[in-house]
């Protein structure tokens, strides 16, 4: 297996620098395609550009600081998948698609293909990320940094198309939004590199707007429904557990778009039970279609067990370091579990805090979360809880960005026990969580100000 001392060389730098450059070059074109029409475009280059810069300090953290990691066995990993392609087309395809062929198996790695990380290779949620960053390994030359870029700008795909969205239903909020959702240090370097999360982040992002374009406003379908099941199958294969948080948030927010139509108060109540039962009934059958595809996760009892494992493999000082929290045992009961969620949603959102921190990576992360943990006193003390509920329950999209950063943070926050892993973790709730909290606080004052 190659080192990690030589996956970065100079020639590397080199031609990461010519693809940089050529992956601005392209923005830059769709930015003058679309800036007259869209005025949020005028930001794009410069999102992107903050994006490969994380991308390319991510790479080097992980070589020079931790020495290796999840992102270059990753890395490894496809380099081992296209080595086979290379060698023999057939076995290639069985192993990238992880088809059902008896060539998808460990004897198609041989000396020449060089072989990925045994402990990758058992788990097909894990190895998905190399079979998904296969494709980048090609069209990024084998270098370690243009893959990482060509991950990146997957992730920076999915955040702008709900950067585009948020700006499409509440206009006139592109520089806050801007802030916000892609410049923001932790979704910059943690959503960026050759990782799960930044797949996670991207098709989560991504997914949402091309539901929005299918159910909510019914327009550029057929793209939109090849985009919904590709961001579908990465989920699957990677964190299945994150379309569970996702899809209460989804019911409630077509039920809510679709009453928002009514205008009297009399047909909003009339329809409130049928498309409850409706959109419940779709949901029921939908779940229990997919169920058998999200292993762990296709029923409370394996989930609840897959969330006890996970708990005690992130103990493991040897392999997540000892900045370690404990928010109390999962005992395997729905009643135990739910006892725990204020403070598991508590500390997947705002912790680590400024006394927890264990490293110097953690440091940026702490400060985002303490302005967040003000900002949202802050907004809950100006705006008030009733008014608060009033804002998310008018405006569709923001009741399902809460609901889904708030089921999330509750299963993050139960499973993870050590602040390095959290940090990651919660990388896909940040662009949901904070502009709700930004429009919720913008809109509230509008409305306050309206009536003055």
């Amino acid at each position: 297996m190659q080192s990690v001392s030589n996956i970065i060389s100079y020639p590397d730098l080199l031609i990461a620098l010519i693809y940089f450059l050529a992956i601005i070059l392209v923005a830059n074109f769709v930015k003058s395609r679309n800036i007259n029409k869209y005025p949020e475009y005028k930001y794009l280059t410069k999102a992107l550009i903050a994006k490969l810069i994380g991308a390319t300090i991510f790479c080097l953290v992980y070589v020079f600081y931790y020495n290796g990691g999840d992102t270059t066995n990753y890395f490894l990993g496809s380099k081992a998948l296209v080595g086979v392609l290379f060698q023999d087309i057939e076995k290639g395809i069985a192993l990238i698609f992880n088809t059902d062929s008896y060539f998808n198996s460990w004897k198609s790695f041989n000396a020449g293909s060089g072989y990925p990380p045994t402990y990758m290779w058992r788990d097909t949620q894990t190895f998905a990320v190399s079979r998904f960053s296969s494709l980048f390994y090609i069209l990024g030359s084998g270098s370690f940094i243009v893959t990482s870029f060509f991950t990146a700008v997957f992730s920076f795909i999915g955040i702008w198309k709900l950067y585009r969205l948020f700006n499409m239903l509440y206009p006139g909020y592109s520089k806050g939004l801007f802030y916000i959702m892609l410049v923001l240090p932790t979704l910059i370097f943690w959503g960026s590199g050759i990782m799960k999360d930044s797949y996670v982040l991207g098709s989560t992002c991504w997914l949402t707007f091309n539901f929005y374009r299918i159910f909510i406003e019914r327009k550029h379908l057929l793209w939109n429904i090849i985009f919904l099941q590709l961001n579908l199958l990465i989920l699957l294969n990677t964190k299945a557990y994150v379309l569970i948080s996702l899809f209460p948030g989804i019911i409630l927010w077509i039920n809510s778009a679709y009453l928002k139509t009514s205008k009297s108060f009399v047909s909003k109540t009339l329809k409130l039970p049928l498309f409850i039962l409706i959109f419940g009934f779709g949901g029921y059958i939908v779940l229990s279609n997919i169920s058998s595809l999200m292993g762990v996760y296709g029923d409370v009892d394996s989930a609840l067990e897959q969330a006890q494992v996970i708990q005690q493999d992130l103990l493991r000082e040897e392999a997540y370091g000892s900045n370690n929290y404990n928010i109390g045992k999962i005992d395997g009961s729905i009643g135990g579990v739910f006892s725990l969620a204020p403070v598991a949603v508590f500390t997947a959102i705002y912790r680590p805090l400024f006394w927890e921190i264990g490293s110097p990576i953690m440091v940026i992360s702490v400060i985002e979360n303490t302005i967040l943990l003000f900002f949202s006193l802050y907004l809950f003390i100006n705006v008030g809880p009733l008014r608060l509920a009033r804002v998310l329950f008018s405006e569709p999209i923001l009741l399902y960005a809460f609901v889904f950063s708030i089921i999330f943070a509750f299963g993050v926050g139960i499973a993870s026990t050590n602040f390095g892993a959290l940090v990651r973790y919660r990388v896909p709730l940040i662009p949901f969580y904070f502009p709700m909290l930004f429009l919720v606080f913008k809109i509230s004052n509008k409305k306050k100000l309206s009536k003055v």
